[in-house]
């Protein structure tokens, strides 16, 4: 293993030592100790299972997930304006722009170690299509304005409009992705490799599940507003039915960050089989 990895492993025990003891300035900053302690272990164990990860392959690339991260999550800020699903307690707004940054490395490096494991590689085909085939540019463009209407959706529904802020998004990113020639998930499927959806939904649900944990425990967190819709339980501070929109934030995350790196590296290595 990495020796960042062993880091990672000291950063989460001092973020889990902290949550019961509140050691200032460490409480307030618990989201970036934990989970850049979380992204150097995943990262560590792809590297070893695979022999390249991300931080150590790929340092340039992974700097920019870093970078794009916040303004990422800052549409879903943007959102619950409209929306009211969440507020935070006991945190400082520019706590949270650097606590931000890990959100796409976080996905990205689960969906990196969901892969190395090969899940879902049986939904693949034997044989792969050389090229995707060939779909009509009319409707793919037809997508891109359905999606579009549901990613401003939130804004325009209010409070209702939070059953379609996490996949939103995506959906509009995906076909746009598909005509503009960056990875998408439409291109995947044309290609007979499906897999990739189920392995961002898996990790989507890994992230969200450790989120929701962590977030349980610590001095500054975010409380929800919303009501159970079905089942009166929860899992930590989230009705569980609502780790169903951790299902397509992992696609939604990938798509976002397919779509802004493409300039800058799609020459030097193919985010698919990184």
């Amino acid at each position: 293993m990495k020796w960042y990895g062993y880091l990672g492993i000291l950063l989460i025990l001092l973020a889990e030592i902290n949550f019961y003891y509140v050691i200032q300035p460490f409480a307030d900053s618990y989201i970036l100790i934990v989970w850049f302690g979380y992204i150097f272990f995943i990262d560590s164990l792809v590297y070893r299972i695979k022999g390249k990860s991300l931080i150590s392959s790929y340092k340039k690339e992974f700097l920019f997930m870093v970078l794009l991260s916040a303004p990422f999550w800052l549409i879903f800020e943007f959102y619950n304006v409209f929306t009211h699903s969440w507020f935070y307690v006991n945190a400082l707004w520019y706590q949270g722009l650097f606590a931000f940054a890990t959100i796409i490395p976080s996905v990205m490096e689960t969906f990196s170690l969901v892969k190395a494991f090969n899940i879902g590689t049986w939904l693949d085909a034997k044989r792969a299509a050389a090229k995707p085939k060939r779909s009509n540019a009319l409707s793919i463009k037809l997508l891109v304005v359905f999606g579009f209407i549901l990613a401003i959706s939130p804004i325009i529904l209010g409070p209702i409009g939070v059953l379609l802020m996490w996949p939103g998004l995506g959906l509009f990113f995906d076909p746009l992705n598909y005509l503009t020639g960056k990875p998408s998930l439409l291109q995947q499927a044309s290609l007979g490799k499906k897999s990739i959806i189920l392995q961002l939904s898996i990790a989507g649900l890994i992230t969200g599940f450790f989120w929701e944990f962590w977030n349980y425990q610590a001095y500054p967190h975010w409380v929800y507003a919303l009501p159970s819709l079905v089942i009166n339980i929860k899992l930590f501070a989230m009705p569980l039915e609502g780790y169903i929109g951790y299902i397509p934030f992992g696609a939604t995350c990938f798509l976002f960050y397919a779509f802004f790196r493409h300039k800058l590296f799609k020459n030097k290595n193919d985010l698919i089989s990184m």
